[in-house]
């Protein structure tokens, strides 16, 4: 039977939350951790989901995607999805905190898969106040979530995403990337207007 993380909904727990999931509205967001321009996103948005997160507006849907992990090859994306699946199990904001830790310090590039080496995982969740752990280090190194993790990516595709990043405001898209090639990330504060307009 698959062990599946706190803080998770849909169908087997595939989708990890932030926030309170009784909140009205909605953010979904899409993405993938080898993925640059899900890096840009999360460099410059993450903050703004947590707040709005934070403030009771949103609780904010995290769908995972591994298609780098298909295509460059490796495990990376899915593997430091489990791990992420072991930090929600620890807490929301250890979650939150350590998805932020990992886009900051993504391989690059993409074929650096040193996501799929549970030592670096560790070695990163080092830097997220509270996560760290004997049961923490034990779900990471003992691929606890690996299971749920692939079940995770393979519901991916049922949204009818193609790509990663993407982001829903009560399933409503609003654009998150300015340019898909290398481009910067639209700001916090143009992020905000869009929720605003909605």
């Amino acid at each position: 039977m698959t062990r599946i993380p706190k803080n998770t909904t849909d169908t087997n727990g595939t989708t990890l939350y932030y926030g309170n999931p009784d909140t009205r509205h909605t953010l979904q967001v899409f993405l993938e951790l080898r993925d640059r321009a899900s890096h840009r996103m999360a460099d410059s948005l993450l903050g703004v989901f947590r707040q709005v997160a934070d403030e009771g507006k949103y609780v904010v849907k995290f769908h995972f995607a591994a298609l780098l992990d298909d295509t460059v090859g490796g495990a990376g994306s899915q593997r430091g999805l489990s791990a992420l699946g072991a930090a929600s199990d620890v807490g929301q904001r250890q979650f939150i905190d350590y998805l932020g830790v990992l886009f900051a310090h993504q391989p690059f590039p993409p074929g650096e898969d040193k996501f799929a080496d549970p030592s670096v995982l560790l070695s990163l969740a080092g830097e997220v106040a509270g996560l760290r752990s004997p049961e923490f280090d034990r779900d990471v190194t003992g691929d606890t979530y690996m299971e749920w993790a692939g079940e995770t990516v393979g519901n991916f595709p049922s949204f009818g995403v193609v790509g990663t990043p993407v982001v829903w405001r009560d399933g409503e898209v609003v654009p998150v990337v300015k340019n898909v090639d290398d481009g910067p990330a639209i700001s916090p504060e143009e992020f905000l207007a869009q929720l605003r307009t909605r």
